[in-house]
C-alpha cells in the first residue's frame, strides 16, 4: 500500500472515533440535561427529546459523511 494512503486511512479513523467520543460525551454531558423550555408547558417533553434527537442524528450524519467519504477514496481511486 501507498503511505499516502494509510495516513488518509489512520487520518479519517481517528477523526471519525473522536466525533463519536466527543459526540457522545456532548450528548451525556450538555444536551441530555439541557431543559429547552418550562417544564409547565405542555408537550414541553416531547418537543425537547424531539430536538435532542435531532442533535444526536446531525453528530451521526456527520460520522456517516466522513465514512462514505473514505471508503470512496479507498475504493473509487483512480490507479496511476
Amino acid at each position: 500500500m501507498n503511505i499516502r494512503v494509510v495516513a488518509y486511512q489512520m487520518g479519517i479513523f481517528v477523526i471519525q472515533w473522536g466525533l463519536m467520543i466527543l459526540g457522545f460525551g456532548i450528548l451525556t454531558k450538555i444536551i441530555a440535561p439541557l431543559k429547552l423550555l418550562q417544564p409547565t408547558l405542555p408537550l414541553v417533553t416531547y418537543f425537547d427529546a424531539g430536538v435532542k434527537a435531532l442533535i444526536a442524528l446531525t453528530f451521526s450524519v456527520t460520522w456517516l459523511f466522513l465514512w462514505d467519504r473514505q471508503v470512496r477514496y479507498y475504493f473509487f481511486r483512480r490507479t496511476r
